[in-house]
């Protein structure tokens, strides 16, 4: 029965599902580094009108994708999920600003 133990360690830690469960407590760990990082509370999913907002929800499913796609070490899955999303974050409000700029320039031609 003892040589059942380290066949089954061995086993697990081979597996590919041990390796995606290692990307993923890696990206968790990038959105609960990214949560810290901004000194926010964590937001959970909400409805404001018609829109949803996913909250810490959404940081986390980036982060977790991310994660899994690097896919070469935890510390990479970790900083990739941690860079990852400042990098959307930041893509995403240059994005938001133009789209804005460009309503008011719209707006004033009329």
């Amino acid at each position: 029965m003892r040589a059942i133990y380290p066949a089954l360690a061995h086993l697990l830690a081979e597996s590919p599902v041990a390796a995606y469960m290692l990307f993923g407590l890696a990206g968790l760990l990038g959105a609960l580094a990214n949560v810290a990082l901004e000194g926010k509370p964590v937001v959970l999913p909400r409805m404001k009108g018609h829109r949803l907002y996913l909250g810490f929800i959404g940081n986390l499913i980036v982060c977790l994708t991310v994660a899994v796609m690097v896919d070469h070490s935890f510390q990479m899955a970790f900083f990739a999920a941690l860079c990852g999303t400042a990098t959307l974050r930041s893509l995403k409000t240059r994005m938001e600003n133009a789209f804005q700029k460009e309503i008011d320039g719209l707006s004033e031609e009329e």
